[in-house]
Order: structure tokens, then C-alpha cells, then sequence
């Protein structure tokens, strides 16, 4: 008998596990920051607001540049309050929205922009709330966005100086020197502060987030993600949920010992991490058991998926001469259930009522409330 996995598998079955750790990292990149921490980001950019409107306001009529007025600069500010409202409602209900936290860098530039482009001082204190977006945005959300932060910065920057070059020409002094020396080397610190930042931020998300066996998710790191990913699908195509549990596990284990049942394990990880899509997810739940959540899928595409991955782990049992086989319960949210636990109580049921009626290696699925079998080997 071949003892666990043979030579000619370990690059597929290595290659299978590496693609869902980096699916599971970049699902840890994804997360965010939860919902306390965006409303602090929002309130940040109320009081800002405030202080703008402070700021003119009580300058008069002789802090707005000619080209504009004190009422158009209230009516830009307001609205750029009323936006942050409206951004922080919807942060509210979704807390992960990625084009949300761009377009609200960008329009925090714009703001600023505007901000500078009419104060009549030239060195508008404006020009601090640009370090402010470079450093809120970068050590919250990475090098990307903080690149991404700088560039639109400094961008902005170079056209209001262009716009008023003949003023900040008669303002240029060793102290204006000075000042964009100490600016750049803030950045550039703050660059490679975040960059450790985000580095140990990644390798801890993955030491909490994967399971260290088989390089899915753990139970918990999908319990998190279910959330937000129902709540996507709420009003959706819903999202399909897989139940599987090897038959036969333990006497693999009794038979060959741990440490071939650890590589089964690890090999049915790689056979089901082939067999999905990127956007699915795929848990190590517990012992011998997985749970798949696939999104935007049907319950007859859950079905295909279920049995693909039975017929990749029966292919693996027999190249490898292990007895054991794979049951699985299907069901979908929210026909099946209002959230996970209630979706995975559904599964469960069907899928050890598979094993009770087939004695293993079938694929049932919940159907208002009765259990189908769907086929078996």
C-alpha cells in the first residue's frame, strides 16, 4: 500500500494549499477596519469639516479669495459634511466597502484642495490636513492606498502651487525649505513605519485566520467572514453552504497513524481548494470536517461543486490505497436558514442523514426542510 501521498502529488497537493492561503490572506487584507474604527475616521473628518467652517467664517469675507465667496465656501463645506454623513451611514450597514474608503481619500483631497486654493494665506494651515489623509488612510489601509494618497497629495499640491505661483515665489524663504524637508521625511517615515506595520499585521491575520494543517480557513476566520458575506447576499442569489465530513477518517488514523491521517487531511484540503472558485470560501471547521460557502450560486451549482469534490477525494483514495470516502449536506442561505448557525444546523442534519442511509460518500441537500439524496458512490 502506498503510505500516505505519493511523490508525483506533493506539488499539486502543496501548489492547492499555497493558492488558499494567499486566498486567505488577501481575505484578511479585505476585512478592514470594523465599523468603531471607520466611525472614529468619520467623526475625524466632521471635526475637520467644523474647523473649516470655523476657519472662514470667522476670518470674514477678508480670508476667501477673490476668485470665490464666504457663502460658496460654506455651501462646499456643508456638503462635504453631508457627505461624510451620508459615507458613515453606509458604513454602518457595510463595513467593508473598498470603493468606499477610495472615493472617500479622494474627495478628502479635494476638499482640502479647495480649502487652501481659497484661504488668502499662503501658508493655509490646510496644507497639514494633506499629511493627515496621507497618514489616516496609510496606516489604516496599507501601502496601497497610502501610495495612492501621496501621489493625489502631492498632485494636488503642484497644481495649487502652479495656480498661485507667483505668490509661494515671493514666500520661498529658507523656513519654506525647511518646511517641505521636515514634510517629506514624515512621509517617508510614515512609509516605512506602515510598511512593518502592515508586515506584521499580515503575518499575525494569517496566524489567526489559517489553519496551520491544511492552509484553509479556521472556524472562527469563516465564522467572521460569513457576516458580511450573507449580509451582501441578503437580498441576492443568497449564498450555497457545503457541509463535508470523511468517513472512515478514524481508521485511517487507527490503521496508519496521525501522521498520515494529518497528510489526508492536508490532501483533501488541496483537492477541494482546486475545485472551487476564488471568491468561494472553504473552512477547516473541525477534526475531519470542511464548510464551504459559495456566493452567487445556485443550489443545482452547489450540487456540481459537491460532487466534484467527492470525486476528487474518491480519485485520491484509491491512487493512494486509503480507505475512506466524503459525505456532504447542501444547503442555501437564507432558504435554509437566517444566518450560519442556523444554515449549518440544516446541513449537519442532512449530512449525517446521508451517512446514516448511504453509509457514506453521498451528497444530500435541504429541501424545505426534507433531505434528498443527491447521488452516492
Amino acid at each position: 500500500m502506498n503510505q500516505g501521498i505519493p511523490g508525483q502529488h506533493t506539488k499539486d497537493r502543496r501548489s492547492g494549499i499555497e493558492r488558499r492561503k494567499s486566498q486567505g490572506d488577501g481575505q484578511v487584507s479585505q476585512l478592514g477596519l470594523s465599523w468603531e474604527d471607520q466611525r472614529t475616521q468619520y467623526w475625524t473628518r466632521l471635526l475637520f469639516c467644523g474647523l473649516a467652517l470655523l476657519y472662514f467664517n470667522f476670518g470674514g469675507p477678508e480670508q476667501v479669495r477673490e476668485w470665490t465667496s464666504l457663502p460658496v465656501v460654506n455651501l462646499v463645506f456643508i456638503a462635504f459634511g453631508i457627505e461624510i454623513l451620508f459615507f458613515m451611514g453606509h458604513a454602518s450597514r457595510v463595513s467593508y466597502a473598498p470603493w468606499r474608503r477610495r472615493l472617500t481619500m479622494w474627495v478628502d483631497i479635494a476638499a482640502a484642495s479647495f480649502a487652501v486654493l481659497a484661504d488668502t494665506t499662503i501658508s493655509s494651515p490646510g496644507f497639514l490636513v494633506f499629511l493627515m489623509i496621507i497618514l489616516g488612510n496609510g496606516m489604516r489601509y496599507g501601502l496601497r492606498l497610502f501610495a495612492e494618497a501621496v501621489v493625489g497629495s502631492l498632485g494636488a499640491a503642484m497644481l495649487i502651487v502652479s495656480l498661485r505661483l507667483y505668490d509661494y515665489i515671493n514666500l520661498f524663504s529658507v523656513s519654506a525649505i525647511f518646511f517641505l524637508l521636515f514634510f517629506t521625511i514624515i512621509v517617508l517615515y510614515s512609509y516605512s513605519l506602515t510598511a512593518k506595520i502592515e508586515t506584521g499585521r499580515a503575518k499575525l491575520a494569517h496566524e489567526r485566520n489559517i489553519d496551520a494543517l491544511t492552509g484553509l480557513l479556521n472556524r472562527r476566520a469563516l465564522i467572521e467572514r460569513s457576516s458580511s458575506l450573507f449580509q451582501a447576499q441578503e437580498h441576492g442569489n443568497g449564498v450555497v453552504v457545503l457541509f463535508a465530513d470523511l468517513d472512515g477518517f478514524k481508521t485511517v488514523n487507527d490503521t496508519h497513524g496521525h501522521h498520515v491521517g494529518d497528510r489526508v487531511l492536508a490532501a483533501v484540503a488541496a483537492c477541494i481548494a482546486r475545485t472551487v472558485r476564488s471568491d468561494d470560501l472553504v473552512a477547516r471547521y473541525g477534526g475531519d470536517e470542511f464548510l464551504l460557502l459559495l456566493p452567487y450560486a445556485t443550489k443545482e451549482g452547489g450540487e456540481l461543486v459537491a460532487r466534484r469534490v467527492r470525486q476528487a477525494i474518491d480519485d485520491y483514495a484509491k491512487e493512494n490505497g486509503i480507505d475512506f470516502s466524503i459525505s456532504i449536506g447542501l444547503g442555501k442561505y437564507p432558504d435554509h436558514g437566517l444566518d450560519l448557525e442556523s444554515v449549518i444546523t440544516s446541513v449537519d442534519k442532512a449530512m449525517y442523514r446521508s451517512k446514516l442511509e448511504h453509509g457514506g460518500g453521498a451528497i444530500l441537500h435541504v429541501d424545505s426542510g426534507e433531505m434528498e439524496a443527491s447521488g452516492q458512490t
